[in-house]
């Protein structure tokens, strides 16, 4: 059956070199009771451990049923061990946050024997070794003789060929030794005995064969086998796995006896995953708002579709250092709007497009807005009077010098008019802008006569063109005073001015009544720089001169809702495809972009945050790390116990893994719990501060993604560990206290 030949093996620490086994050769047949005697270091334990797969010899070759050993990899060893050996050891080498049935299964749970079969053999060798009435106590309940009774137990639960006895008796007194050697002479009937031990007395007694070792030799042979008995034979064995159930119900029985050691460390792992969580959660919440306004302000954000649009890439990179904002003093600064002109792009709103939207109006529209509206160019002139010689005082159309109509597809009272804009009514108007100098307008459009107001930016500034146009000089100035400014008129002539034949005296008269400015607490410019009218004047307009209205100068198109939005932005995309670029129309949806802006900030913000709380599930998963590595400490025996009963080396790292497993899931579920408790007073504070309800919130895809996360930062955390636990030495395991 086993056959030993010409086995050497030698340790060598430094450069002391000593010969365990020097030379060996012996064979073994398949029934008997075998002791090997000998002093203390004579090679006795080597050669259990050479014949049981936990050690390899440095020369010679063991051979099962004829077979050589010398091609066995790691897992014909491992399967060999769990097969073929069942091992008795002197301290017994019980794991002790196992129960005792449970000991006695594990050989059974890494040959993949089902749950009852499992639990029927280990109670059968239990009854047979008469400890039925204690399978449910721990190793630490037992006493010396029942502990050792336990581990013959399972090293028979197996039904192994070969039974490995290490001085089983070394610890016992004499009377339970007698018991316990009873028991292995029992086993010897069915099975080859292997016993070492140092009584010779006790050996003589009860085996039926005695090998004497001395320094690494066999001296002497009671009852050698004749080599020629034994013929070639296939070896089959059953392939060990341990599954994860079993790994699972190991490690969570060890984290048990080591339960507020475990529960400190899924706290402290829990931290990094609490400041996510709630960092998520109010990202997620202000998100949710941004959306919310984006769905309110609908109506007052369309979709517009202008003749120009603004290259914001080139606006957010320019430089405004030199200005102050909001200044306290009654002037304003000349500003050349050329500076800024080149952040206008062309938007050519051709009839073919005028014609592409109104067929999406007439249609699909009619369930997706819930208006449109045209805005159309009107033929004004703004006019200035002049002293010319020879004519005397004469009214001529003046509009901004620096303007290139050319680049903008439009004609010279067109950008003339684009210094008026339209003042929002109302509250909107009070939230909104300050009177920093003068009086609001005060109509008399009987009498032709209109007020408007300057309108300056939070640096005081006023396009240079535009204070020409009120017929200020201002070639070298750099500021003007404001009572220079407030009284300057011009002529507003409806319609094309020929000065030839059109009569000045039936233009309105344009006064600058006062100047205004955004106040610093409105975050939305609602007016262009420029002069700003009231909705009297355009009724007037509209009302008395029809025939001076013109062709399309804009489309604000108003969805429903934000999935109706996002079908007419589709619409009108779908225009663009293979155009070329200067044939595209692009179109502006203020509130997607605004909230684009404020999400972006959000976002931003979010990551630097969470970056910064990254910082403890670093440290969560260095501290798991090094517990992990304690534990490989502290159970190293068990590691040992368990590759002795055929365990792989990837069994050993599984079952750490499983344990940092259960101990990432506990830290990121109990992350999960804190956050959402944590989150009730948060919302009670944001509420009273910002009067917004419940904008704190975690999303459930979220807390998913964090408890993953957890898991998997201690599953990398304890990779090293496991792996230095696969990698022990069993003998060397075994021997550790």
């Amino acid at each position: 059956m086993l056959k030993l030949k010409n086995i050497s093996k030698s340790y060598t620490i430094g450069e002391f070199s000593q010969n365990a086994l020097d030379n060996v050769s012996v064979e073994f047949k398949t029934k008997d009771f075998v002791a090997v005697l000998g002093p203390s270091g004579c090679g006795k334990t080597t050669l259990l451990n050479v014949i049981g797969g936990l050690d390899h010899a440095d020369k010679g070759d063991l051979l099962i049923n004829g077979r050589s050993t010398k091609d066995f990899k790691d897992s014909d060893w491992d399967m060999y061990r769990n097969n073929s050996i069942g091992f008795i050891f002197q301290s017994h080498n019980l794991i002790p946050h196992l129960s005792v049935l449970q000991n006695v299964e594990m050989g059974l749970s890494l040959s993949g024997v089902s749950k009852t079969e499992r639990i029927k053999r280990a109670t059968e060798v239990l009854d047979k070794v008469g400890l039925l009435d204690h399978i449910h106590k721990r190793p630490n309940q037992l006493s010396g003789g029942q502990s050792q009774r336990v581990a013959i137990a399972r090293a028979l639960a197996n039904n192994p060929e070969i039974i490995l006895a290490d001085e089983p008796t070394g610890s016992l007194d004499s009377e339970t030794s007698i018991q316990i050697m009873e028991l292995i002479k029992e086993i010897a009937k069915e099975k080859l005995v292997i016993l070492v031990t140092h009584d010779s007395e006790l050996a003589k007694k009860y085996a039926a064969r005695l090998i004497k070792l001395k320094d690494g030799k066999i001296i002497s042979d009671s009852k050698p086998v004749d080599e020629d008995i034994f013929g070639a034979s296939e070896i089959k064995f059953k392939k060990t796995s341990m599954s994860f159930k079993t790994a699972f119900v190991s490690s969570l029985n060890n984290i048990r006896t080591k339960l507020g050691r475990t529960i400190l460390t899924a706290l402290a792992g829990s931290i990094g995953i609490i400041g996510i969580a709630l960092i998520l959660s109010l990202s997620n919440g202000l998100d949710q708002q941004i959306q919310d306004f984006e769905q309110d302000t609908l109506a007052g954000y369309p979709i517009s579709i202008t003749e120009s649009k603004l290259d914001l890439e080139k606006l957010q990179n320019y430089n405004q250092e030199n200005y102050i904002e909001y200044p306290d003093m009654d002037k304003a600064i000349v500003f050349d709007e050329s500076e800024l002109m080149s952040f206008l792009q062309p938007n050519t709103i051709t009839d073919d497009y005028v014609e592409y939207v109104k067929d999406y109006v007439e249609n699909e529209g009619q369930e997706t807005l819930a208006g449109v509206k045209y805005e159309k160019y009107v033929n004004m002139s703004l006019l200035q009077e002049f002293n010319v010689s020879g004519l005397g005082n004469v009214f001529v159309p003046v509009f901004a010098e620096s303007i290139n109509s050319d680049d903008v597809g439009s004609s010279p009272y067109e950008e003339a008019m684009n210094l008026f804009t339209l003042l929002p009514d109302g509250s909107v108007f009070d939230k909104n802008y300050n009177l920093i100098y003068g009086s609001l307008p005060q109509n008399d459009l009987d009498n032709g006569d209109v007020q408007v107001v300057l309108v300056v930016d939070e640096y005081n500034r006023i396009f240079k063109s535009t204070l020409r146009i009120l017929g200020l000089d201002i070639t070298d100035e750099t500021e003007v005073d404001f009572s220079d400014i407030i009284g300057s008129t011009l002529k507003l002539y409806i319609g094309v001015y020929d000065p030839l034949t059109s009569d000045p005296d039936d233009s309105l008269t344009v006064t600058v009544s006062g100047i205004i400015r955004q106040k610093e607490s409105s975050n939305v410019a609602l007016l262009y720089n420029g002069l700003g009218y009231t909705s009297e004047l355009t009724n007037y307009i509209y009302q008395n001169y029809p025939n001076e209205v013109g062709g399309i100068k804009s489309i604000s198109l108003y969805p429903n809702n934000f999935d109706d939005k996002e079908k007419v932005k589709e619409y009108l995309d779908a225009y663009n495809v293979d155009k070329p670029e200067n044939e595209q129309v692009s179109y502006i949806d203020r509130a997607a972009t605004f909230t684009a802006m404020v999400g972006g900030v959000i976002d931003t913000i979010s990551v630097v945050l969470i970056a910064f709380t990254g910082v403890s599930l670093i440290v969560s998963s260095i501290m798991i790390s090094i517990i992990t590595y304690v534990s490989v400490i502290e159970r190293t025996k068990e590691i040992g116990v368990l590759r002795a009963l055929g365990a792989r080396k990837k069994d050993i790292s599984r079952i750490f893994n499983v344990e940092n497993i259960i101990i990432g899931f506990g830290a990121g579920l109990s992350g999960i719990i804190v956050s959402l408790l944590l989150l009730i007073p948060i919302n009670l504070i944001i509420e009273h501060f910002a009067d917004i309800k419940n904008v704190a919130s975690l999303n459930p895809i979220a807390a998913i993604v964090l408890i993953l996360i957890s898991i998997t930062l201690a599953i990398v955390a304890g990779l090293l560990p496991a792996r230095i636990a696969a990698k022990k030495d069993p003998v060397i395991a075994l021997r550790t206290e």
